[in-house]
């Protein structure tokens, strides 16, 4: 089931930075998998064309300060911070501040702010001694899918360029996933109109299917976590 949870990154190592908004799925793309099934890390998704190798092969040397570093956002990762990397790699390449997360329940989540091309990311890691990557999140519009999509984007354009949605409500967060993009979540500013339908109980959206209603509403935060199957409410 969805679940929402609400961050504050601790300050540490000179960052600070105003509450991020995660959501943790148990769920997220709209595929025929089981719910809760994981796609792999860079290395098992390093799959697809030559091209598709090569760019992926890329991303995992790029140094963040360079002029061609990717900004790349997709089931892999963002950038070149990419699911199943060490953080030590990341931090090799790249500029990466420690820090944690305070979850809402109020346990304690380690992390770590990447700064990609002068725009931060947040990753989430283990917090074992492998210390890998698990979540990446971004809140800046610098960001994008291949379709040209990211922070500021509208849900139209998600699926104009990325295909058939799939949504989902959790404690107050509604969130959009695309068929072309496995593993990748996009919370938007929609907010419901009210509805007293019996049967909006029994979906995650009041009314059922919201369809195109939700298209003019923006994306304000997305994360590549690998989750993939269980979504339940396609949008027309």
């Amino acid at each position: 089931m969805l679940g929402y949870r609400r961050v504050t990154p601790a300050q540490r190592g000179g960052w600070t930075s105003t509450a991020v908004a995660l959501v943790v799925l148990a769920l997220a793309a709209c595929q025929g998998d089981r719910a809760g099934d994981r796609g792999g890390g860079a290395s098992e998704q390093a799959r697809g064309t030559v091209a598709d190798r090569a760019a992926i092969a890329k991303r995992t040397t790029d140094r963040c300060d360079a002029a061609n570093v990717s900004m790349i956002i997709d089931s892999v990762g963002i950038g070149p911070v990419l699911r199943g990397a060490r953080v030590s790699s990341i931090a090799s390449r790249c500029t990466v501040r420690d820090t944690t997360v305070v979850l809402s329940e109020g346990g304690l989540e380690r992390a770590h702010v990447v700064r990609v091309a002068g725009h931060p990311l947040v990753a989430l890691s283990t917090s074992t001694p492998d210390t890998s990557i698990i979540r990446v999140i971004a809140t800046d519009p610098a960001f994008k899918t291949s379709g040209g999509v990211g922070v500021g984007s509208s849900v139209q354009a998600l699926r104009l360029a990325h295909g058939r949605l799939c949504a989902a409500q959790g404690e107050g967060a509604f969130v959009v996933m695309a068929a072309d993009l496995p593993g990748v979540s996009f919370a938007i500013d929609w907010t419901p109109p009210p509805s007293r339908e019996p049967s909006a109980m029994a979906t995650p959206f009041p009314g059922g299917d919201p369809g195109t209603a939700l298209d003019a509403a923006r994306i304000t935060r997305l994360w590549v976590h690998g989750v993939v199957g269980g979504c339940r409410v396609s949008v027309s």
